[in-house]
């Protein structure tokens, strides 16, 4: 930031401070969830279509068929991919909690 705009700000004294508890906490990081959650799943489906497409290219005459096999592909590895995720994250919790001492 700016200098000008610190000494105009009405929290100048307390930036600081803030800064350093927001380094200090503990929360869980979420750059691996959003990993899961959002990125792989979109390269998933990129890449099923584009696989897809040549293999069944040749299998399937016409190049509208061969597309739409591919994206049907693509949205159930996307959907079995999710549900292999959801699953993992259940037997995770469950397996968390059985061994947090409350």
């Amino acid at each position: 930031m700016d200098q000008q705009q610190c000494q105009s700000c009405g929290m100048r004294n307390s930036c600081k401070e803030a800064y350093k508890k927001l380094g200090e906490s503990e929360a869980p990081n979420v750059l691996t969830k959003v990993i899961l959650a959002f990125l792989l799943p979109l390269i998933l489906f990129i890449l099923s279509i584009v696989m897809g497409e040549r293999l069944l290219i040749e299998k399937l005459k016409s190049e509208k068929s061969a597309n739409l096999a591919a994206f049907a592909a693509a949205v159930i590895m996307v959907f079995l991919y999710l549900l292999v995720i959801k699953i993992f994250n259940s037997l995770r919790k469950k397996h968390y909690c059985s061994n947090k001492k409350i």
